[in-house]
């Protein structure tokens, strides 16, 4: 295959697809939040609280909110007793599921220690998930 001589320019107006990913996916305890609710049908606030350990209440609620206004979220009130509200992934969002799996494969390969596996059980059922969901 031949190589072009010269490059390829897009119009400044054009934002590069990882940039915008990036301008999403790439805050702070976002990529956690949506790993959490993968695994997960519904997921209340103090359970991804609790999850995450660490992460300020004020700090997730905005992530949640900002993931919710992209769409990658969705946030169900549960009128049962005590009434609570629940957080789920939305078709847009468990889209992201091949994206952490090869992020936790590239991880474990390049940068976690031997000492901290990845289970792969986890990658693999994830990755089968999307396939078949």
């Amino acid at each position: 295959m031949r190589m072009p001589t010269h490059p390829v320019i897009l119009p400044d107006e054009l934002p590069c697809p990882v940039e915008a990913a990036a301008r999403i996916i790439g805050r702070k305890w976002t990529l956690q939040i949506v790993h959490r609710l993968l695994n997960a049908r519904n997921k209340r606030f103090c359970e991804l609280q609790e999850e995450l350990g660490g992460v300020n209440p004020g700090t997730l609620s905005s992530r949640l909110k900002m993931l919710e206004d992209e769409g990658l979220v969705m946030r169900e009130q549960v009128s049962s007793v005590p009434r609570h509200v629940e957080y789920s992934l939305t078709d847009k969002g468990r889209e992201l599921t091949p994206v952490i799996a090869e992020l936790s494969e590239w991880s474990q390969r390049w940068i976690c220690s031997e000492e901290e596996p990845v289970a792969e059980g986890q990658l693999k059922a994830a990755k089968e998930d999307l396939n078949h969901g």
